[in-house]
């Protein structure tokens, strides 16, 4: 069983700000969440921590959002990508050419509509990502950034879950950079450097990926295999949702089988907008096995999975 959905905080609905994550699931077993990278509707942005300074932002945000098109561009192509082969060959490479197909589509909707990128106002149109495919206890994933994919054992237990690897990694190194100590998030120049500087580039130790089209984004694309076993649980998502998701409020959810408590709970704690695909394993060995997948399936279930995979 899986089930997607978007969790909105209620004052960023008010403010009519567009929602920006997208997810798509498909019925062959192929799950993709994105997170669209916030806009800039000034050069120097207004202090949000104010009341009137939220209000300024909301009205002049872009409508329709970048930000959305480069997450679609992403929940449509990877599914599409993976259809293309047969499900035992959707492996780890076939999730990178997905990855490596959409940051391409992306950088065609971005030479198209914002050929000449100032890092401000005319910045990349991008967006982070997760994708999924589940072939026969096998989990084929991939991610850049802070989206992630996550596997609960049946008692509500962290199994694994990917590194973020996101801005906020390295934002305490970022920020010692002797450019940055005067100005702040709002001032443009410091938005210019670090956009410039720390996203997409492998020479910068401390930088990010963004899927924006450029080729040097699929450097920070990460990619695995995991088994899930009867009755486990794996969640896709993006950010917004991550703290909720490894606490123990949402354990306690996976635990009692609560899908209806666990999207409550996310909609309610949520800070800003968050996305989620949450998938139970079917209980039991599957149907249409070979003797010999049967068997090792039985040896799986049967080992211990109090175990703490964590992927870097």
């Amino acid at each position: 069983m899986a089930r997607g959905f978007i969790a909105t905080n209620k004052k960023k609905k008010l403010a009519l700000i567009p929602t920006e994550d997208s997810f798509s699931i498909d019925s062959e077993g192929i799950f993709a969440v994105a997170d669209g990278v916030t806009r800039d509707p000034y050069e120097f942005l207004p202090n949000t921590r104010t009341l009137k300074g939220k209000i300024k932002f909301a009205l002049s945000y872009p409508r329709p959002s970048p930000a959305k098109i480069a997450s679609e561009i992403f929940t449509q192509t990877f599914p599409e990508v993976l259809r293309d082969y047969e499900p035992a060959n959707r492996d780890e490479k076939a999730i990178r050419d997905a990855f490596k197909e959409a940051n391409r589509r992306i950088g065609e909707w971005n030479a198209q509509h914002i050929p000449n990128p100032d890092y401000l106002l005319r910045d990349f149109a991008g967006c982070v990502a997760a994708g999924t495919h589940l072939y026969q206890g096998s989990v084929y994933l991939g991610f850049i950034a802070d989206c992630g994919v996550a596997i609960f054992d049946n008692k509500g237990n962290v199994k694994f879950r990917t590194e973020n690897q996101g801005p906020d990694k390295f934002g305490k190194h970022v920020w010692q950079d002797p450019r940055l100590q005067e100005i702040g998030w709002e001032n443009p120049e410091a938005r210019r450097i670090v956009r410039r500087d720390y996203r997409n580039n492998p020479s910068e130790e401390h930088s990010f990926g963004v899927l924006t089209g450029e080729e040097n984004a699929m450097h920070y694309v990460r990619t695995a295999r995991q088994y899930i076993h009867p009755g486990e649980f794996m969640i896709v998502y993006t950010d917004g949702l991550e703290p909720i998701i490894f606490s123990g409020e949402f354990a306690d959810k996976l635990r009692q089988r609560d899908l209806r408590g666990l999207e409550r709970l996310c909609r309610e704690k949520v800070r800003t907008e968050g996305t989620l695909i949450y998938h139970s394993e079917p209980s039991g060995v599957r149907e249409g096995l070979s003797a010999w997948e049967k068997e090792w399936q039985m040896e799986q279930i049967a080992r211990d999975n109090d175990r703490l995979f964590f992927l870097k």
